[in-house]
């Protein structure tokens, strides 16, 4: 009952959130669209305008008072819809209808069927057990939990931001956040205004927000572009479904694992079902792209305005797309400037450009002061790795082997049924149209991602990966934008079986049968092998052993952090205890899930370093102060059973609680120099 009753709050705070106030910039503005164009855009940029809104608030240590702005909001929508000022409304631009199928609403059932997307987006969070499952009562008041690192270190980042911004690493205590948190900062905005956790926002209610907002994006950008709800709607299932032909390898090898990871490193279904930004940065690029598309046909500045102020907000919630997007319209502009004289893209460009500017110095910034992200020239491992994994290596290490026949089964295995739209995506790059500009900026979009993630490697400074996530992300990017083009196709077919005789509903029911059938097997693999229980994933323990429960003794221990430490103080937690800090408490730790990505090899070095000291030598009865100080640790909690408590405790430590199980430690920072014992 919680969680539905959390459920309706959260409905409300959408409402009061994201689309009045986006409904209200676009009232300003004078846009009016088709409903479901409005609802979309309204919201994605009602979540934009609140995150900032809330983002400053914050920083001026006023965030008490946020409720105030979605209560302001929504007066100032109900005075204009109750008033004279109704014909604010009546009086806005409208756009003229796309197509015939969209003069006639009537005829047009499209939405039933992106109905049917929408549900099965949320079927899928309810099946992978990172989402709706986790972190829920049982009914003896324990919790069943399945604690993915990547799943807490963005719960941490949230709770981080309903205290802290610019927010510190809650993950490695005392410095800045080197990360884009625009996902995060929406869960804290919504808990500051809703009073809900951020573990049932994250794992629950956000994820359901986001996906069904991305695919309202795709769907709006899709249907204008190719002039039909129901290719729209194609596009839409296979940008969240659409897998490659992994299963191909997958089958003849009898692979178990993963076949998309396995083969090809390049999980664009795993990617976008995962706790990770990479969601809501779909959502945000394809509400830029359609305000783009409607910038070039009406030339209209506040669509000019609405672009760019989405690909800025695109660089806090997925920096990787906000780069590949930037990259290829800096350099359609310029091409479209000089071979056509046309400056439109231009325009968005340099709008686009200096508001980004302040953002990108400051990732620049942090990223010199942090981990020091490099970018290396490494081509063709993920080739190099595909070859090996599918039995190839030795026969395809030739040069001449390797770039004829290694590359492209690569770039057809991971493209899988994308790889029909390749010919219309160098179309629209090597024969660029005056009108044409959106087609040649998506067709750069695609290619130069997948030239980034065969070319280069990204890494922290002084560390090397086999597998280099940050790399295929931006080749995911392209298989995403690239399905435009492949449905593109579909519908030339389609239109040419039509014209042969062929009923309309049996060429679509073909199409769409073929484009499920060479694209899902590889997804449904990744779905079923995630429920396994006897699944490895990355170097992390088998499904089953995931799962846990944390009991009352541990529930109990987390309790107390809460309601004793405040908002941002250092816990030094032990063995496992990491995950339940992190997902109950406001607090920061000296370590945590993915440091070696925030901070210099060096530094993260050093602290690991006196960490494992520390507990190595609170085992041996001993109780060193130099992590205590260097890290500004308040509380240290152990477990008795594995850590055990020395027989004398230093006077700068005080026990504040203790149950059979757990025992929490406050550290007093005033005499952490004292070197006077005290027995227990």
């Amino acid at each position: 009952m919680q969680i539905v009753s959390g459920a309706c709050v959260f409905v409300v705070a959408v409402i009061l959130l994201a689309y009045v106030p986006g409904k209200l910039l676009l009232i300003a503005l004078k846009r009016a669209l088709t409903p479901l164009e409005d609802v979309t855009l309204a919201c994605v940029l009602g979540l934009v305008v609140s995150g900032l809104v809330y983002w400053s608030m914050t920083f001026a240590h006023q965030g008490r008072f946020y409720l105030v702005w979605p209560l302001t909001a929504a007066g100032v929508y109900v005075w204009l819809h109750s008033s004279k000022r109704k014909s604010l409304l009546s009086n806005s631009a409208s756009l003229e209808p796309l197509s015939q199928e969209s003069a006639t609403p009537s005829r047009d059932r499209s939405a039933l069927v992106l109905a049917g997307v929408l549900a099965l987006g949320i079927i899928a969070l309810a099946f992978l057990p990172l989402y709706y499952t986790n972190f829920t009562w049982q009914p003896d008041r324990t919790m069943r939990v399945y604690p993915v690192s990547d799943v807490l270190f963005h719960i941490a980042i949230a709770n981080e931001l309903t205290h802290t911004v610019p927010p510190q690493a809650p993950l490695f205590a005392g410095h800045p956040l080197s990360y884009h948190y625009g996902m995060d900062l929406a869960v804290a905005m919504f808990a500051r205004a809703t009073g809900l956790n951020t573990r049932d926002l994250t794992v629950r209610f956000v994820p359901t927000l986001f996906v069904g907002l991305s695919m309202l994006s795709v769907f709006c950008f899709s249907r204008n572009w190719l002039r039909s709800g129901y290719f729209g709607a194609l596009v839409v299932f296979l940008v969240f479904f659409g897998a490659d032909f992994s299963f191909i390898p997958g089958l003849l090898l009898g692979e178990k694992g993963d076949w998309s990871l396995r083969y090809f490193s390049a999980p664009a279904v795993v990617t976008l079902f995962y706790i990770n930004p990479i969601l809501p940065g779909l959502g945000v690029l394809f509400a830029g792209l359609f305000c783009l598309d409607c910038y070039m046909r009406e030339r209209s500045r506040a669509w000019l305005f609405l672009a760019a102020l989405l690909f800025v907000a695109l660089i806090e919630v997925k920096m990787l797309i906000a780069m590949q997007l930037m990259c290829s319209l800096a350099l359609a502009a310029v091409v479209y400037l000089i071979i056509f004289s046309k400056a439109d893209l231009f325009k968005i460009a340099g709008c686009t450009a200096l508001g980004a500017i302040p953002l990108v110095c400051w990732v620049l910034l942090k990223n010199r002061s942090g981990a020091q992200i490099v970018t290396k020239f490494e081509p063709w491992l993920y080739v190099s790795h595909a070859m090996q994994t599918l039995g190839l290596g030795n026969w395809l290490s030739g040069p001449l082997a390797f770039v004829v026949v290694a590359l492209p089964i690569y770039l057809v295995g991971c493209l899988g049924l994308r790889v029909i739209g390749v010919p219309a995506i160098l179309t629209a790059i090597f024969r660029p149209r005056p009108g044409g500009a959106v087609r040649f900026l998506l067709g750069i979009f695609v290619v130069i991602g997948v030239v980034i993630a065969l070319t280069c490697s990204f890494t922290p400074a002084g560390w090397t990966f086999r597998y280099n996530p940050i790399s295929s992300t931006f080749l995911v990017q392209s298989e995403y934008v690239a399905w435009i083009f492949a449905v593109e196709v579909f519908q030339t077919f389609y239109q040419w079986a039509i014209r042969r005789g062929i009923y309309p509903a049996l060429a679509a029911g073909g199409i769409t049968a073929a484009a499920a059938g060479l694209t899902l097997p590889a997804t449904v693999q990744h779905f079923v092998v995630w429920r396994d229980p006897d699944h490895f994933f990355g170097a992390g323990k088998p499904f089953g052993r995931e799962l846990l429960t944390y009991d009352l003794q541990t529930l109990a221990a987390m309790d107390f952090l809460q309601m004793d430490a405040h908002p941002g103080d250092v816990v030094l937690p032990a063995g496992n205890l990491i995950a339940p800090v992190l997902a109950f408490t406001k607090c920061r730790v000296p370590v945590g899930y993915f440091s070696f990505g925030l901070v210099a090899r060096s530094e993260y070095t050093r602290r690991e370093t006196a960490e494992k000291k520390f507990w190595n030598d609170w085992r041996l009865g001993k109780v060193e102060d130099g992590l205590l100080q260097d890290a500004n640790v308040r509380y240290v909690v152990v477990n008795k059973q594995t850590e055990g408590i020395p027989a004398t405790i230093p006077a700068s430590l005080s026990k504040v609680f203790e149950n059979s199980e757990f025992a929490v430690f406050k550290v007093d920072p005033q005499r952490l120099s004292e070197t006077v014992p005290k027995t227990l």
